[in-house]
């Protein structure tokens, strides 16, 4: 459904029109009548209304979008609330306190996936994210992104899955608390398909990112400048028989972390994969 602003009421969208001078006038021509009503019946989008063939659609009529602003209002409230009453951690950008509906939709969709059933789970979390706007910080629809994209791999949609993650990547804009999480998630599926290379690299990108935000948070004590307290790295260099790369790789990285702060990524990531290229 859509809300059509010249009638002022929620219609379901249509296709407009069939349009007889066209179609005359393309039956006169060398292109002839057939394009026309392969356009017509199967590329021709729904978006005009119901009632007064306008396209002056919108997703919200002019009172939810007031109330959508309304709950945004509300969860910067109560999350500034937390981080005043120091009830927030290290991930306290990805905390988002969402409003009941939001909520009842997210438990209805744990319900459905445990269930089996997956692709109403991700109808349920796509209900969801419909209460963002599509102009609003990302930070606040991270999570139900992240879990849509879950439901989605683990519903065999896994084309989906990574669709997701790369429109997600797009809309972090540099938020580097974001960026960790999606790297990390990146890293679980990959590793899960057994391409414990690739699981690699976006475990380095994940640790890189994390590490910015130890020092964003004055934290820098928490940063293992020699990457060797976490095994993991050892562990899926071992999996993909890159171990002596891996050796290599780190030390690129320990001689960048020197200067962590300033670090150039894009230089150190392109090393990092030049040499496990080899």
């Amino acid at each position: 459904m859509k809300y059509c602003n010249v009638c002022e009421k929620h219609v379901e969208p249509v296709k407009a029109d069939w349009n007889w001078k066209w179609f005359i006038l393309l039956v006169l021509t060398v292109v002839g009548w057939i394009p026309y009503v392969i356009y017509h019946v199967f590329l021709k989008k729904n978006n005009r209304c119901s009632i007064c063939q306008s396209d002056e659609l919108s997703k919200f009529s002019p009172e939810e979008r007031a109330e959508n602003k309304k709950r945004r209002e509300m969860r910067k409230a109560k999350r500034a609330a937390q981080k005043g009453e120091g009830n927030v951690g290290f991930e306290e950008d990805l905390m988002d306190v969402f409003d009941d509906e939001t909520e009842n939709l997210l438990k209805k969709a744990d319900i459905a996936f445990e269930e089996g059933e997956g692709d109403q789970a991700v109808k349920l979390i796509d209900k969801a994210l419909d209460i963002y706007e599509e102009d609003e910080d990302v930070t606040g629809s991270f999570p139900l992104y992240k879990k849509k994209a879950f439901y989605l791999y683990k519903s065999g949609r896994n084309d989906e899955a990574w669709e997701l993650y790369n429109h997600m990547y797009s809309k972090c804009d540099e938020k580097r608390i974001l960026l960790a999480q999606l790297f990390n998630e990146k890293r679980k599926m990959l590793e899960f398909e057994g391409k414990y290379l690739g699981a690699l690299r976006e475990a380095i990108m994940a640790k890189i990112y994390y590490d910015w935000c130890y020092l964003d948070k004055d934290r820098s004590d928490e940063i293992d400048y020699d990457w060797t307290e976490d095994d993991s790295f050892n562990e899926l260099a071992r999996k993909a028989e890159k171990e002596h790369r891996w050796e290599e790789a780190r030390q690129v990285l320990v001689e960048a972390y020197d200067d962590l702060e300033n670090l150039d990524f894009p230089e150190v990531n392109k090393k990092v994969h030049t040499l496990f290229r080899k």
